[in-house]
């Protein structure tokens, strides 16, 4: 085993406050003007060119030369490529490792950010519910009717501004407030419960009054529309012509009943008998109802 000591370099590194960057700028060796040169004399056949749009044939023959040229261009663009890649890979690597580092700050501080907004929240939530319960002491007939969200200021939950101030403002603002209810329920409105909630909402006594007026307005203009109807109906009814009456039919009489047909008709009769026996038919006859009769009688029979 050999005695020999190793010494080992370290590197030793002070912190520091700030970013201190040398930089050497890219010295570009290239032939551009060679190349440019060249491209111009390429390009020569092709500048001013044109073309017969209804010949086909040079329609072909110009997308020939579109693709000519494009291989003229692609191993320029190639080289660009590869030499902006090369340039900015150590610019790009500077910025990572920069990033690495700003990082560390920003997850530092987003860790007691996170702390302070929660502080900051409870405290805005403690100094809401003394608020609050200011409010109901001192609202009165208004605690029901205007919310304590339209009374509330957000500047009065702040740390910066003292709770005395606070509670100061909020007994001004109800002031204000209850003097402003009172205006509207002394008042002879239409449209009282609409220009309540109005004045509740945002408290501005001005743009309650102007509800009344304008839902005053949209009354009338709705009554003279509806009035306007009903006379347009009238015209319209006065304008048709009057549809005739239903005829009128006498009732249906019963028909009388009829009389039995009677008919008239010859009966000529001969037999032989006596004068008595004829006289006998005929009265016969006559019982029937058969009148008219000629009774011919023809002979006498003897007896003897």
């Amino acid at each position: 085993m050999s005695n020999e000591t190793l010494e080992v370099a370290a590197e030793v590194i002070e912190p520091s406050d700030a970013l201190e960057v040398t930089y050497t700028p890219a010295v570009f060796a290239d032939n551009l003007s060679a190349l440019d040169a060249y491209v111009e004399q390429q390009i020569a056949p092709y500048v001013g060119a044109q073309i017969d749009p209804n010949d086909y044939e040079q329609v072909k023959e110009a997308r020939k030369c579109m693709a000519d040229l494009n291989k003229l261009k692609d191993p320029i663009e190639t080289e660009r490529k590869r030499i902006k890649r090369a340039y900015e890979a150590p610019l790009k690597e500077f910025e990572g490792k920069v990033k690495g580092i700003t990082s560390k700050i920003d997850a530092a501080r987003a860790a007691i950010k996170a702390q302070v907004d929660e502080a900051d929240a409870r405290f805005k939530e403690l100094r809401r519910g003394i608020l609050l319960e200011e409010y109901e002491g001192c609202a009165g007939p208004i605690a029901d009717v205007i919310p304590f969200s339209a009374i509330l200021e957000d500047a009065w939950l702040n740390r910066s501004t003292m709770e005395s101030k606070a509670v100061n403002a909020l007994f001004a603002k109800v002031e204000n407030a209850l003097k402003g209810y009172k205006t509207l329920q002394a008042k002879e409105l239409r449209h009282k419960d609409e220009v309540v909630k109005r004045y509740a909402d945002t408290l501005d006594l001005i743009a309650a009054l102007e509800l009344e007026d304008q839902l005053n307005e949209r009354d009338r203009e709705m009554a003279e529309f509806k009035a306007a109807q009903e006379a347009a109906q009238l015209v319209a009814e006065q304008r048709r012509e009057p549809e005739p009456a239903p005829e009128t039919r006498p009732a249906p009489q019963p028909e009388p009943a009829e009389a039995p047909e009677r008919f008239s008709w010859a009966l000529s009769m001969e037999f032989a008998g006596t004068k008595e026996f004829a006289a006998s038919v005929a009265q016969t006859l006559k019982g029937m109802g058969i009148t008219g009769a000629s009774i011919v009688c023809t002979g006498v029979i003897d007896h003897g």
